[in-house]
């Protein structure tokens, strides 16, 4: 799968709280700084998901870059996000960051920002 491919699963598992996918595709040493400057883990992150406490209840992406060097790579997507975090409806537009590693043929995230946009 190509990087511009993983991206677009990556979102589709957000959309789906789909667990499994998310697994996957994040890296076990993942590193996320959240839109209020919350560090989070690839732990946190699925533990959210599969919790119920955030619920994307729709990601439209607007525009996406892809920087692919083989080994690594790098994604800023910005998408219009619509969820449910903590019981809370929360609705922004962010510009998603991410740091790709390619292990075994596969990618998966390293590391991630999610910044609020206007």
């Amino acid at each position: 799968m190509d990087l511009h491919a993983a991206e677009r699963q990556l979102q589709a598992a957000q959309r789906a709280a789909d667990v499994a996918a998310l697994d996957a595709l994040l890296h076990p040493r993942l590193v996320a700084v959240g839109p209020d400057g919350a560090v989070f883990t690839k732990d946190d992150d699925l533990e959210s998901h599969r919790s119920g406490a955030l619920r994307i209840t729709r990601l439209v992406e607007e525009s996406l870059d892809v920087q692919d060097d083989g080994a690594t790579g790098v994604t800023r997507t910005v998408a219009a996000v619509d969820a449910v975090q903590g019981g809370a409806v929360v609705s922004a537009r962010l510009r998603y960051t991410r740091l790709w590693v390619r292990e075994d043929g596969n990618w998966r995230v390293l590391a991630a920002t999610l910044v609020p946009i206007e």
